[in-house]
């Protein structure tokens, strides 16, 4: 077996790549901050709003149990439906000018295969007008619409698929004539339109500004988002923003100014992005999924799975939040007159509206509307959230293991981190902040004012759940009441794909130092349960070493080419690659909780992952020579 001691080089590599890590937080611009308004039952779907405030969603008929869909006018209160249009066929998409002109797109529509713009009646009873978009564009998927203040209306879609060439109409206002067709490079995904009706077309790697008659501005690409969602809007200086997302890789928000130059770039987690809007003072409001620990600011609910993002017209965060009440669908997003903001969510079975609404009551997973303001005495959340510091998961918490806080106000602006001897174990005060499970003090590893990283009390008990609180200068800031697991198993990542691991020869695991195979590799984990001899909370551990109560295996797993035979292949079983762990057991000198595993590196395929009873950690890879 070998020696489970490492070099003091790899233990101070691996504290830099993983362990002590802070999330690095944005520069945050003051005098802002979001507050509920009101929360009521909703109808759904897609939402746009009009100069006055009233809001406009596009949906499902709530009476139907397959499509038509409906447009809802709702006032700028939220109190009452003004006017429901039942539109009797399923549309893809909807655009509303100041004024409260409605129009879509059909998607599908019984006994008819045309491709029309409609515009709805001002009343919310049938259509005012139908106009064909012609031969220039093929609307797959339905087509993008957007509309400027004079009524005039923008379509585009797919112009030449061999060429990935995209293409815009412009009709006019009354509908009874195109005004220019012009070409782009690229499919597009969104359009926006300002108001001197100079249109933006995005796709998942371009920008394009066309001028008002047609012709062609700027044209900007960057890396491709490989398909996806996107998203353009744009403000009254003619600066534009795109969002692109999808699950693969992680979703993007860029602003660009009226030359066509990136301003400011901020990334979000794979499969983040649900919608994006601007208000008139150029701020950008994103929504989105987070299945993770994400870092808030000035959050206004605990931990959740649905997102709004504020950022200013320079790239700084105003505000980061978790939506109230929702659950995991992706959240639509609109802004009114001064700085107002519309979110259309679904509901968690713990959502309770905070008034009653035009809409019928609904069930956990039906919508419900959200209507934000700015407030700077809203009530937000110092504790926010809390999950594993290995992966960011906000599942249960183990005795002894690594956690992640995040929230507002904890601490200080700068970050301390803190440290130990054999002599002298980590801290449970720095810069004036405390936090205690059930009252027991925890041993911290870096302070901040949005993060606190430590290690859980031993003496947690699984099964049970505990009380997370956070004091700064004497003053219990917020509490969290979290569940507690004997075991959560989880191996730190330098990026959340690639362990961070130390390779035989003292390197850090890397594609410029990949691990030779037959090699063996070191990795770090957290959360696999008790070590006996028990060790005191914070203290490093020391030779000899303790053990690690539960047995710890390591393997590969190759999901099947072919899950299912109605993928029109034959099933297979996964491939599984085992392998051989020579020391799985508290890593030495580092802090009481902190695994290390050691593994014999074999050419594989797949994910790997460690493997405690009936549990394993979320998959990981490590750089291998020759693959």
């Amino acid at each position: 077996m070998q020696s489970a001691d490492t070099s003091i080089m790899s233990v101070r590599a691996f504290l830099c790549l993983a362990l002590l890590s802070a999330t690095a937080s944005s520069a945050a611009a003051s005098g802002f901050m979001l507050g509920v308004d009101y929360s009521e039952w909703g109808s759904g779907g897609l939402i746009k709003t009009d100069s006055s405030g009233a809001l406009y969603s596009l949906a499902a008929c709530s009476d139907a149990v397959l499509p038509p869909f409906c447009v809802t006018k709702l006032s700028a209160d939220g109190m009452t439906i003004l006017w429901q249009n039942n539109l009797g066929f399923e549309a893809c998409c909807m655009a509303v000018d100041p004024s409260g002109g409605v129009y879509v797109i059909p998607l599908s529509q019984p006994g008819d295969t045309s491709t029309y713009v409609a515009k709805l009646s001002a009343h919310g009873t049938g259509l005012a007008w139908k106009a064909p978009v012609g031969s220039f564009l093929t609307l797959a998927g339905g087509g993008i619409l957007a509309v400027d203040s004079q009524g005039r209306v923008y379509v585009a879609g797919v112009h030449d698929a061999a060429s990935g060439t995209g293409g815009v109409v412009r009709l006019n206002a009354a509908g009874t004539a195109v005004d220019y067709t012009a070409q782009v490079r690229g499919i597009p995904g969104a359009i926006a339109v300002d108001g001197t009706g100079t249109a933006f077309v995005a796709g998942s790697s371009f920008i394009a500004r066309l001028a008002p008659d047609g012709s062609g501005g700027f044209y900007t690409t960057w890396a491709p988002a490989y398909g996806g969602e996107v998203w353009v809007a744009v403000d009254a200086s003619g600066n534009a923003a795109v969002l692109t997302a999808n699950e693969y890789v992680p979703g993007v928000l860029e602003r660009f100014n009226s030359t066509g130059a990136i301003t400011f770039s901020k990334t979000f987690p794979r499969g983040y992005a649900g919608g994006l809007a601007l208000d008139a003072s150029g701020n950008a409001y994103v929504t989105g999924l987070s299945f993770s620990l994400y870092p808030v600011k000035n959050s206004l609910a605990t931990c959740g799975s649905e997102m709004l993002n504020v950022f200013a017209p320079d790239g700084s965060l105003l505000q980061t939040t978790y939506i109230p009440g929702a659950t995991s669908s992706l959240p639509f997003v609109a802004t009114g007159p001064n700085s107002t903001v519309f979110v259309v969510a679904g509901a968690d079975s713990a959502f309770v509206p905070t008034r009653v609404g035009p809409f019928a009551a609904g069930a956990p997973g039906a919508t419900f509307l959200l209507h934000l303001s700015p407030n700077p005495n809203a009530q937000t959340l110092p504790l926010a959230c809390l999950g594993n510091a290995a992966t960011y998961e906000t599942g249960p918490i183990t005795p002894g293991g690594f956690v992640t806080l995040f929230g507002s106000g904890l601490g200080p602006k700068q970050g301390v981190q803190t440290q130990a001897t054999l002599q002298s174990p980590f801290p449970t005060q720095v810069a004036s902040i405390g936090v205690t499970f059930d009252g027991t003090p925890a041993p911290l590893l870096w302070v901040q004012d949005s993060q606190i990283n430590l290690v859980a009390p031993w003496s947690l008990t699984p099964d049970h759940n505990t009380q997370v609180c956070v004091s700064y200068n004497n003053v219990k800031a917020s509490c969290l009441t979290w569940p507690v697991a004997q075991t959560a198993p989880a191996v730190f990542t330098v990026d959340g794909v690639y362990a961070a691991a130390v390779n035989q020869d003292g390197s850090i695991n890397s594609a410029g130092h990949p691990a030779p195979v037959g090699s063996i590799i070191s990795v770090w984990a957290t959360g696999l349960g008790p070590i006996a001899p028990p060790q005191a909370d914070g203290s490093l551990v020391g030779l000899p070493l303790p053990n690690n109560v539960l047995p710890v295996g390591v393997q590969a797993v190759k999901p099947s080419s072919c899950p299912s035979p109605i993928f029109g292949c034959q099933p297979s079983p996964p491939t599984y690659t085992i392998f051989e762990a020579t020391y799985a057991g508290p890593a030495p000198y580092m802090i009481a909780g902190a695994s290390q595993i050691n593994f014999q590196v074999v050419n594989y395929q797949g994910s790997i992952s460690v493997n405690l009873a009936s549990t394993s950690t979320q998959g990981f890879q490590i750089y291998v020579a020759g693959q």
